[in-house]
């Protein structure tokens, strides 16, 4: 199923989220700080879970189900990790 939006969706989320990490990771080399290098695999593991979903189902023809619960899981543990980073942060 080629489905033209889904790809440019996957894009934006490919660039941006790899600029999130990339100024996370940026940080955490200056301040050495947990917190940074957290935060910076928190975005990643969201924006990998969206762009491999996308993939999954556009170009190897995943079946919908699984893709979403991959995505969902992925997403779910970046978010995680994103509130531990924040959290770790405050203190």
């Amino acid at each position: 199923m080629d489905l033209p939006l889904l790809d440019i969706a996957q894009a934006l989320i490919l660039i941006l989220g790899g600029i999130v990490v990339f100024y996370a990771s940026r940080a955490f080399r200056r301040t050495r700080s947990q917190a940074m290098i957290l935060l910076a695999l928190g975005f990643a593991f969201v924006t990998a879970g969206a762009v491999v979903a996308g993939l999954l189902y556009n170009y190897f023809t995943g079946d919908l189900a699984s893709v979403v619960t991959l995505q969902a899981y992925s997403q779910a543990i970046g978010f995680f990790i994103i509130v531990y980073s924040l959290a770790k942060a405050k203190s």
